[in-house]
């Protein structure tokens, strides 16, 4: 799985760096971000492939996927995961 996400992510022109991002004063599992116009998936590279997976996973999700091919099972988890960011958020604005 984390193979295929690194694939999609490549395809979306996003670069994913793996890096220890839980020393000194920085302590993420990572995230993602855009610097100089260029989307970034920071990783760090103690998780297991399971974490670094759904963390990917949850980056690319918030992308634009339609125009790029990707396998099923990739574009349905994100798709999920779309769905389920979408409801926390109505949940949210219902509660406040």
């Amino acid at each position: 799985m984390l193979k295929s996400l690194e694939d999609a992510a490549e395809k979306l022109n996003v670069t994913v760096r793996y890096d220890d991002l839980k020393k000194g004063v920085v302590n993420t599992a990572g995230g993602s971000c855009i610097l100089k116009g260029d989307h970034y998936v920071l990783v760090h590279k103690h998780l297991s492939d399971s974490e670094k997976a759904d963390l990917l996973a949850d980056a690319l999700s918030e992308m634009e996927i339609d125009s790029i091919y990707l396998a099923p099972e990739i574009r349905q988890l994100l798709e999920r995961i779309r769905e389920k960011t979408r409801q926390n958020e109505e949940n949210n604005a219902l509660s406040n």
